[in-house]
């Protein structure tokens, strides 16, 4: 496999992987996203604790479950930041930060949360010492972007893991980055940040006209999403004709081949079919809920698994919608989306499952259903800030 091929599939960029192959001791942060992609079992962040130069022991793996309630103190320090942001700063490493969020971007969905929040903190914390300090006109524009989409990539962390109150600390304090530099693309994907805030909050009119107001003006990229977040809100209250339309203009906007940029994740046509297929369960058609889902299987990479665990939640909804339902198909697709890899599930992936499990509230005798009760609880611990 290739430095390039490896740097995207795990999030790092690609000089610290050449580095750690030509003997550099890589970083705690770069052996977790290893050991996860290998499927090694900690083994290298092990060996990098013992093996750390600077003679301070062993560090505490990154990859445990237990680093992420920092994601609340954190969310604190960005309630009282967003009272004193300063535009000056000196930063000699810009340009070093701008390529991290890049591979930030690139392996969002790929890469396990807890490493994600390790790496995407370390650099936060940085971007706010230079925002103390003072820069001259472009590199404070620079760093203020850093900040904000930092800023946003927390608030991101925090809602898949079912945190909404630190999520809307983070984006009042991305918005106040975005604010002062006007950036397209921070500002869209901060607006369907508070939109999927709102609706898995169920305030589906909130939801809906959050994104509508985005989306006109909405760089490109940002666009199909934004359709498509309206669109579920409208579908959520029935609103048959409007859900058309938001879905229409989702499906014009699609960018298959769009490569990621900092800020909201690419739209492809698989994201396309799971969002139809969600609008479809909303409006209580179970047909089209199924081709539609099981499209959306079909297309969606196997590595993003909230998208892919949604396409395989709206074929368990559309088993349960119509005159026969399918409670063993409808649970076989909700293991389906559950069972991914440690630090890849998500709050929005475990309260859809619960959906589900309500549906099959007339089958709840039935062993396979009671099972999928228990896998929801558990799954339910194993979010992000939730363990024992």
């Amino acid at each position: 496999m290739s430095q390039d091929v490896l740097s995207r599939r795990i999030g790092f960029h690609r000089t610290r992987i050449s580095k750690a192959e030509n003997g550099e001791l890589p970083s705690a942060e770069l052996c977790a996203a290893l050991d996860s992609y290998w499927q090694t079992g900690g083994e290298l962040a092990t060996w990098q604790a013992r093996l750390d130069a600077s003679g301070n022991g062993p560090r505490e793996d990154p990859t445990d479950r237990r680093k992420l309630v920092q994601l609340a103190a954190l969310s604190a320090l960005a309630f009282e930041t967003t009272n004193r942001i300063d535009t000056s700063a000196t930063a000699p490493t810009l340009g070093e930060l701008e390529d991290d969020v890049t591979d930030i971007a690139a392996g969002f969905d790929t890469t396990p949360r807890p490493v994600l929040i390790a790496e995407i903190a370390r650099r936060w914390h940085q971007v706010e010492a230079m925002l103390d300090n003072r820069l001259n006109v472009t590199d404070s524009q620079r760093a203020t972007l850093l900040g904000g989409q930092l800023a946003y990539y927390l608030g991101r962390l925090a809602f898949t893991g079912g945190h909404y109150r630190d999520a809307r600390r983070f984006a009042d304090l991305s918005d106040r980055y975005a604010a002062q530099i006007g950036d397209g693309m921070l500002l869209g994907s901060l607006a369907a940040l508070r939109s999927s805030i709102s609706y898995y909050t169920q305030r589906w009119d909130e939801a809906a006209s959050t994104a509508a107001r985005a989306r006109r003006d909405a760089p490109p990229y940002l666009a199909a999403r934004l359709a498509a977040y309206e669109a579920r809100g409208h579908a959520r209250l029935g609103r048959d004709h409007e859900t058309a339309d938001a879905l229409a203009d989702m499906n014009a906007a699609v960018e298959a081949s769009a490569a990621p940029q900092p800020g909201s994740s690419p739209f492809t046509a698989g994201s396309a079919a799971m969002f139809a297929a969600v609008c479809a369960v909303g409006l209580r058609d179970g047909a089209e809920a199924r081709a539609q889902a099981r499209r959306a299987v079909e297309l969606t990479d196997p590595h993003t698994h909230e998208e892919r665990g949604h396409a395989y939640l709206c074929l368990a909804s559309g088993h349960l919608l119509g005159d026969r339902p399918d409670p063993a198909a409808a649970v076989a697709a909700s293991r389906a989306a559950v069972c991914v890899p440690e630090g890849h599930l998500s709050a929005t992936v475990v309260a859809a499952v619960s959906r589900v499990v309500r549906d099959l509230g007339p089958w709840a005798s039935d062993p396979d259903v009671r099972g999928l009760d228990a896998l929801v609880h558990r799954s339910r611990l194993s979010l992000p800030g939730n363990a024992p």
